[in-house]
């Protein structure tokens, strides 16, 4: 599937940056032939000033073609793209890219091929029957870096590039546009596209660079290529080799696992919300608004199958559910749980083991590692795109981001973070990292300040705690020891009263059963005991008949043995009178024997039946024993539950919260305000841990972070060991826990590292994401949490469908669901994912990860709108009544124009200014407060200019829109009326009219014809919620 993945990317080239004269920084230019070129004497750039400490690199792209030539050419290939609407414009690339000084010289090594522009030739020869169709990119890379240079080469006669290469600099000779117009003649032959894309052209970006950089050719200038097939290409080789881990395994994962539905299964949920899975770290937000159930649920649920072991768990996260919400409960439950590790040291140098070297320009560096078990709680947050990573950057260290109690006792390097953030900071929380000039600025701001402004950088507060004299460091170490374990204790103490009450409810209902089965038994054994008592009198009764007739037989026979004849009658009657009374003596005696026997037998059965009894009465005793003692147990529960229970009020589950689906998700069981403050108290407590660690070892951990330092600037050498930089990175996760990046940026910035080098990776907006896109920051990660929505905008991506199933045949992946056009990041991990439920689409029920349900930024409609369209009534309405408004209600206004400009249709322009004079001059609307967006690109135009007029009007497409919200939205449909395909493209599914109408929190204004519109799937349903409201107005 990498391999699969890598293909379809060598396709899938940069776009070139736009021609821009007068950006100040790095401005961007066309040549012309004859024309002067940057570096050349008379061109505009040479007129600008420039720090004497500074000059100016060029980075030239030669060869410009259009990218819809490579799509022509793979739909004459494969068949035309069924999917391709909306008059796609792919852009433009070019065949090489390379790095010119401002001498005109080229910086040999920095040469660049389109790997696009060799894909395409490839597919013209061999083609693709060929088993080596896309094999040999970098042999034909390194054959074109030797013929550029010999193209570009120094003269021998050169003395300026013999000096430069004396210093280590190897340099060509000056290059003019004939040169350069010969390297595209050179790479379009080598490649064999110089019919098919007509490369040509020279587009050119200017940089400056500080003098000491000038000549160094530079990792990371492939400024052409997907920025991820490199990383796509290492990974496959390595995952061939069984170099993998849990959580890339579980996103590749192709068998479903055993799937609980959390809908249907509400006993699963109180079992992983109980009070003893839900983590002791909070985040300092309000007391009283605890995470909602199923936001509980995922952090409780990720801590307790990734945080002991490794792996990956995905969360549906609906638009306006709370997601960053839950994930920094989630980063505050893991910066607690360092602490507690930290707490246990027997002092703060036990924290470090083995040193590691390596030596940057003039420096050494040592670094110590850290032991085992304080690592493993790096987290990064990253996503397909900047707007994503920097909301949750946003968002984290924020000063808002913090309930105003905690703000200023939460001071945690409070200046460094603001100044990192650009606006007010409770502390440095995260950091935007990823493309290098954003690490450099991080290193500037946050590591070495201003002299000149009087702000200390870290580095300047490590060396200041370095000379405190006495017990400054220890003594501080030991007091934040002290109060983070009173912390923990009293977050504990409160666990274990709510655990209680939850242990208590699970047994209440058991112990009733085991009672009513023991009363059960007492009246059986009551009943065995009378029947035994009826037995014995029956018995004894039997006994006495017996008994008597034993008596009267002995009495017979008494009797009869005075009657023996005597021996003078013996004599007289010759015996037979003996003979006569012998046989009636021994007849009685066999009844005397029968009777008797009887009688002991009657006497048996009477004290079997008085050992039943016994026996019967000592287990009705022992019953009756155990059921009063049952009895007082379930009393003595009941007793403390309402005394606990009853503390907690509705944080504690009640008997509607079984059969109430909506008070059950709106529901927070057990975290209470009182257990919310000693929660966030102990992250706060951690926090200062972590700063009194560093005050303790203050030598260890600067030299450690200026480690640090050159491995996000890339001073650091590339031959460095892999344990060396992890250490250094893990210092830096030890001072600024959550860093962020885009996918692309996750090869350069984690260069040395790989599987399973980092903690935690969090990836938001996933459902933006092609597939393949995180898989190199999967690989490095032991845990992944995937948050996205497979129902709001999917990815882009721009290789046509045909060609992406020749490309799956090619390397014999079995199913379609890993086409980049038809999955995400989002749907792969909700697929491998053990919790989840499932929602309704066109083919069958589509299984989501664990559903985050409760709503709480859209006013209805908007809220009714899309959970009806999308969420099959997923979602519950949470939101709490905000200040009445005097605004229109939300309303389509109805254009029934047909005269268009493709998909802008003028008169609904002219309707959406007439809305927006409205509201902003009507009703003193903010125009801040407003956003317009339209589903086609020229829409968007037209809706961007008519917005101009209003300052700090939010406008574009609704796939800029993804991840943005405002109080008003306005969605401007457009759609040419000769293309009523393009109205069905927008209602294939319901992902974009969900992502429109969930920006908008408390009005929605629909612009386009109803009519023709409400004919389509989904947008049926935005007519039938929304008042009708015609133009001109009435």
């Amino acid at each position: 599937m990498i391999q699969f993945w890598h293909a379809c990317e060598m396709f899938s080239p940069q776009d070139l940056p736009k021609i821009d004269h007068r950006d100040p920084q790095a401005p961007v230019f066309d040549v012309e032939p004859g024309a002067r070129l940057p570096w050349e004497a008379g061109h505009e750039l040479r007129k600008r000033p420039i720090k004497p400490t500074m000059a100016w690199r060029h980075i030239v792209y030669g060869g410009i073609f259009g990218l819809d030539k490579v799509r022509d050419l793979m739909e004459r290939t494969f068949g035309r793209d069924p999917e391709s609407v909306d008059g796609m414009s792919p852009g433009s690339s070019a065949l090489f890219a390379l790095v010119i000084t401002d001498e005109g010289r080229a910086l040999l090594g920095t040469e660049v091929i389109s790997s696009c522009a060799w894909a395409a030739g490839r597919t013209i020869h061999p083609g693709p029957a060929a088993a080596d169709w896309l094999s040999g990119f970098d042999t034909v890379c390194d054959q074109a870096a030797l013929e550029m240079q010999a193209a570009v080469g120094a003269f021998e006669n050169d003395a300026r590039a013999a000096e430069l290469r004396d210093q280590g600099y190897e340099v060509g000779r000056p290059l003019g546009y004939g040169e350069l117009a010969g390297l595209i003649k050179l790479t379009g032959e080598l490649l064999g596209v110089g019919t098919v894309l007509s490369p040509g052209g020279i587009r050119i970006t200017s940089l400056q660079v500080s003098r000491k950089r000038e000549f160094t050719a530079e990792e990371g200038t492939d400024f052409l290529n997907s920025f991820i097939a490199k990383d796509l290409q290492r990974v496959s080789e390595l995952v061939r080799h069984g170099r993998y881990g849990a959580a890339l395994e579980t996103y590749m994962r192709t068998s479903e696992p055993a799937r609980v539905d959390l809908r249907r299964r509400p006993e699963v949920l109180f079992d992983r919300v109980a009070p003893d899975k839900v983590p002791l770290g909070r985040w300092p937000q309000a007391a009283e608004m605890p995470l909602a159930l199923s936001q509980q649920f995922a952090v409780n649920s990720v801590m307790a199958e990734l945080a002991p072991s490794a792996g990956m768990f995905a969360v549906n996260g609906p638009p306006g559910t709370g997601k960053t919400t839950m994930l920094r409960d989630l980063i505050a439950a893991i910066v607690v749980e360092r602490a507690h590790r930290l707490s246990k040291l027997s002092t703060p140098g036990a924290a470090f083991t083995g040193t590691h070297r390596w030596t940057s320009g003039v420096y050494k560096r040592v670094i110590r590692a850290w032991r085992e078990d304080l690592t493993g709680f790096e987290i990064v947050v990253a996503s397909a795109n900047n707007g994503a990573v920097q909301n949750v950057t946003l968002e984290i260290p924020g000063k808002s981001a913090i309930h105003p109690p905690w703000r200023d006792a939460t001071d945690y390097f409070a200046d460094i973070g603001a100044r990192v953030l650009g606006q007010p900071a409770w502390g440095l929380g995260a950091a935007r990292l990823g493309r290098k000039s954003y690490r450099q600025e991080f290193v500037e701001k946050a590591w070495y300040g201003s002299t000149t402004k009087n702000q200390q950088g870290l580095l300047d507060v490590l060396k200041a705690w370095e000379l405190e004299t006495g017990d400054g460091g220890t003594g501080t170490w030991g007091e934040a020891v002290k109060a983070f374990s009173l912390a923990y204790q009293r977050a504990r103490a409160l666990q274990d009263e709510r655990s209680t009450v939850h242990r208590y409810q699970r047994e209440l209902p058991e112990l009733a059963r085991r009672i009513a089965e023991t009363t059960s038994a007492v009246s059986s054994k009551e009943k065995d005991l009378e029947q035994a008592q009826r037995l014995l009198g029956s018995a004894e009764a039997t006994l006495a008949t017996a008994q008597e007739e034993a008596t009267r037989w002995s009495h017979r026979r008494r009797e009869h043995q005075g009657l023996q004849p005597s021996l003078i009658t013996a004599l007289f009657t010759l015996g037979k009178a003996t003979r006569a009374w012998h046989a009636e003596d021994q007849e009685l005696l066999r009844h005397q024997q029968a009777a008797q026997a009887a009688a002991g037998k009657a006497d048996e059965s009477v004290q079997g039946r008085k050992g039943d009894i016994t026996r019967i009465s000592g287990e009705l005793a022992a019953a009756r024993a155990h059921l009063t003692k049952q009895r007082s147990q379930a009393a003595e529960i009941r007793r403390t539950l309402d005394r606990l229970a009853g503390a907690l009020g509705d944080f504690a589950p009640g008997d509607d919260w079984w059969t109430d689906d909506t008070k059950r998700e709106l529901s927070a069981p057990w975290i209470d305000s009182a257990w919310n403050t000693a929660r966030s108290e102990l992250f706060v407590e951690a926090l200062r841990l972590h700063q009194a660690f560093l005050r303790a070892e203050a030598t260890t951990m600067r030299r450690n972070l200026q480690g640090a330092m050159d491995v996000l600037t890339g001073a650091a050498p590339t031959t460095t060991a892999e344990d060396a930089v992890r250490a250094a990175w893990q210092s830096l996760f030890f001072v600024v826990p959550v860093v962020s990046t885009t996918f692309s940026s996750i090869d350069r910035m984690f260069t040395h590292l790989t599987r399973e080098s980092l903690g935690w990776l969090l990836i938001d907006e996933a459902g933006q994401a092609t597939p393949q896109a995180a898989v190199g920051a999967i690989w490095r990660s032991r845990r992944a949490v995937v948050v996205g929505d497979p129902l709001q905008l999917e990815p882009v991506f721009t290789l046509p469908f045909t060609a992406q199933q020749a490309l799956r045949r090619h390397f014999r992946v079995p199913e379609e669901r890993w086409l980049p056009g038809r999955t995400s990041v989002q749907q792969l991990a909700d697929h491998a994912n053990t919790y989840g439920t499932f929602l309704p689409t066109d083919d069958e029920p589509v299984w989501v990860g664990a559903p985050l349900r409760v709503h709480r930024r859209c006013d209805e409609p908007m809220f009714g709108i899309s959970n009806k369209i999308a969420y099959d009534g997923l979602m519950v309405f949470g939101k709490s009544s905000g200040q009445a408004l005097d605004w229109p209600v939300s309303a389509w206004i109805d254009v029934a124009s047909t005269e268009s400009d493709g998909h802008w249709i003028p008169e609904e322009g002219r309707a959406l200014a007439w809305v927006l004079n409205g509201l902003v001059t009507g009703y003193g609307v903010d125009p801040e407060n407003i956003m317009v967006i339209g589903p086609f690109r020229q829409v968007a135009r037209g809706v961007t200019k008519i917005a101009e007029s209003y300052r700090k009007i939010k406008a574009g497409t609704v796939h800029t829109a993804q991840g943005k919200e405002a109080d008003i939205v306005i969605l401007v449909l457009g759609g040419d009326p000769s293309k009523p395909g393009a109205k069905s493209w927008a209602a294939q599914r319901p992902n974009l009219l969900n992502v429109a109408v969930s920006r908008a929190k408390r009005r929605l204004y629909v612009i386009g014809n109803r009519a023709e519109w409400s004919r389509q799937r989904y947008f049926n349903v935005l007519a039938a919620n929304l008042d009708v409201r015609p133009y001109p107005a009435e």
